[in-house]
């Protein structure tokens, strides 16, 4: 099976947007091996199969496991031969998007990068102006493709004590919960994050941060929902039918370490500059539902940066670049937004956010949102121009950031000032 996922990827990338002018006409290459029994039980889900009831034919659904031998690739592609153009275009995206998803254990990815520090690099904790710091992500992810993805990560950060040096020592907590398909595939991510702020020179306008991440890695599914091999008899598919599998564990949980470093500089309000480089997973958390060494999570590698430009009374740039590496997978982000500010004779802060950014080869969006005093929300659109756009339609999904940012209020020493009747 794992060759005929293989074979799917090749024919998707290489056919994608030109129409399907064939169907497979044999599975010779994946005829079974004779004489040997199919071990059960040794790969974690990568695939899909098809549903079969009476005469007709459903998309497949994501199988929890993949045989050793080839006899169900060949089942698969005579099932593909019967099948319309359609139901063959739709296999072979879903085949695809799961074989992705479950071969390389990869991280999950937010487009707007920068506002979802915690999950981008331990060191930008803290790295901010006030004392206490919230943080909320949405993203509901390819929501035309029937495999749906939903993440949701919420972070706390507070500052613990600035030194008079101007150091700072910081810590916060981070959740993170993603579910994808019919297995609702879920992983629970939930970290605490310190970090040690060295405030350089005397004017305190460099800082250089180091982060360091301890967390738990929680993931599991649900097989309930999912159709086997075994409840296919030859003639007719069967859900009633017992499953005859047997899985060591639907759920793991292990420890996770990430470690970072970011240096920022402050010239005044609506000028600064931040550049960082993050290493998650340095401990490569082994997350096999078989109590083996066949999935891990391997270190992911981030390097980002972003700038903030004041170019007149109201208006600055905001450039933003992101690189990231996981094994053999890397991705290039970068774009920027205009904020325009709306009032700047008062003490409040209103500005508007427009912006466009690109995923090299993959996906751009636009981002439209809004600065308000302590409140910063922002909400973008991905537009999908990979290979899945012939299932995703161009359409990637929609993600919601939400930042509020609070400050204590400062000690008033000099006699005779007046304290204010509001924080």
């Amino acid at each position: 099976m794992r060759n005929s996922l293989h074979l799917i990827g090749l024919l998707l990338l290489r056919h994608c947007g030109r129409g399907w002018p064939y169907v497979v006409r044999s599975a010779r290459p994946f005829r079974p091996l004779k004489g040997k029994p199919r071990q059960k039980g040794k790969s974690l889900p990568q695939g899909l199969r098809p549903q079969y009831s009476g005469n007709s034919f459903a998309p497949g659904v994501l199988s929890p496991r993949v045989p050793s031998g080839g006899g169900h690739a060949s089942f698969f592609f005579a099932v593909l031969e019967k099948s319309s153009e359609a139901f063959l275009r739709w296999s072979l995206l879903l085949g695809l998007v799961m074989y992705v998803s479950f071969l390389n254990a990869q991280d999950i990815h937010f487009s707007q990068f920068n506002f979802s520090p915690l999950n981008q690099n331990p060191a930008n904790t803290n790295l901010f102006d006030g004392d206490y710091r919230f943080v909320g992500n949405y993203k509901n992810q390819w929501p035309t493709v029937p495999v749906k993805y939903n993440t949701v990560s919420l972070s706390a950060e507070m500052n613990f004590v600035t030194l008079k040096n101007n150091d700072r020592v910081g810590g916060g907590l981070l959740f993170y919960y993603d579910v994808e398909g019919d297995s609702r595939f879920t992983t629970l991510n939930t970290d605490l994050s310190f970090s040690y702020i060295k405030a350089l020179g005397k004017n305190a306008h460099h800082f250089l941060s180091y982060g360091l991440q301890l967390g738990l890695v929680n993931r599991s599914f649900d097989y309930s929902q999912l159709n086997f091999d075994s409840q296919w008899n030859g003639d007719n598919f069967n859900p009633a039918s017992a499953i005859n599998e047997s899985f060591a564990q639907t759920h793991v949980t292990v420890f996770d370490l990430g470690t970072g470093l970011a240096y920022k500089y402050i010239k005044d309000d609506r000028t600064n500059f931040t550049i960082g480089f993050g290493a998650m997973h340095i401990n490569s958390p082994k997350v096999s539902f078989l109590g083996d060494n066949t999935s891990i999570v391997s270190p992911r590698f981030t390097v980002h940066t972003r700038a903030q430009i004041k170019v007149s009374k109201k208006i600055d740039i905001v450039p933003e670049v992101m690189y990231q590496r996981q094994q053999n997978k890397q991705e290039v982000d970068l774009g920027g937004h205009i904020k325009y500010h709306l009032d700047i004779k008062t003490a409040h802060t209103v500005a508007l956010n427009l912006g466009a950014y690109g995923r090299v080869s993959d996906a751009g969006w636009l981002m439209a949102g809004v600065d308000y005093d302590n409140w910063q929300v922002n909400m973008s659109y991905d537009i999908n121009f990979s290979g899945l756009t012939a299932a995703s339609r161009y359409n990637g999904g929609i993600e919601l950031s939400v930042i509020y940012i609070l400050a204590r209020p400062k000690k008033i020493n000099k006699p005779g000032a007046v304290c204010p009747t509001f924080l």
